[in-house]
Formats: structure tokens, sequence, C-alpha cells
């Protein structure tokens, strides 16, 4: 899609001014392109997990159609495109949150430290079917 945009664009002018307005049209389809595929977010999530909920129950009570199977699995797939773009809009937000803050031996910084050393520690060792809790036995 990019390159076909780049190519359909006809631009006049000096090769700054011609970069320019190239990216500037780019930058629009890149947008529109990114609101048909990746909008509403929240609520299109919802309303695809409600129509989930609505042929699982139909499920349920009788027989489902080859067409409605493939829907469900279609609909499953964009439930979970959604799901993983938006985790992983969250995780860009964090990275670029911390770029910006950083270690500045903010609140955030020793939020982060502290939530990372939580998610590192080992309290628990399972050896066969016992459970080693204390420090001292799962060193």
């Amino acid at each position: 899609m990019v390159e076909e945009v780049w190519r359909g664009q006809n631009v006049v002018g000096w090769m700054g001014f011609i970069l320019k307005e190239k990216l500037k049209g780019l930058k629009a389809h890149l947008k529109a392109w990114h609101k048909t595929e990746f909008g509403g977010g929240d609520e299109r999530i919802a309303v695809l997990m409600e129509e989930i909920k609505e042929l699982d129950i139909r499920g349920e009570l009788v027989v489902l159609s080859d067409e409605e199977v493939s829907l469900r699995k279609v609909l499953f797939h964009d439930l979970w495109k959604r799901l993983k773009s938006k985790d992983l809009a969250i995780f860009q937000s964090s990275r670029s949150k911390w770029l910006r803050q950083g270690d500045a031996n903010s609140k955030f910084f020793h939020r982060c430290v502290a939530f990372r050393g939580n998610m590192n520690a080992l309290t628990a060792l399972q050896v066969g079917d016992i459970w080693l809790e204390s420090p001292n036995l799962v060193r």
C-alpha cells in the first residue's frame, strides 16, 4: 500500500517539496487505513465479544450452520487481532513514557523497578510433588 500510494502521487517542484508533499499524502492514507483497520478500539472489541457470545448461545440451542461457524472463526480472528494491537499500543505507550521520564529518580522509575523485581522474584519452587517456600530451601 505504501509503495502504491507513493508512486501514485504526481507532485511537481524541487526535491524537498516533492518529498514533503509525498510524505503528507502518505500520512493521510496511513491514517485512513489505520482508522479502518484498528478504529473503534474498545467499542469494536465489545461488539465482537457480544456477537461471539450470541453465536455461542445459539450454538448451545441448535447446531450452527457452516456459514455461522465460519463467521464465528472470522469474528474470533478479528477479536484476537484487535486485542493484540491494543496490548501493543499499551506496550509502546509505556516504552515512550520510559524514554520521556526514564530513570530520572521519579516515582514512575521506582514503581517500574519494584514491579520488575516482584516479577523476577522466585518465592517458591516445586520439586516433584513438594513445594519449597522457605528462602533457604529455594536456594
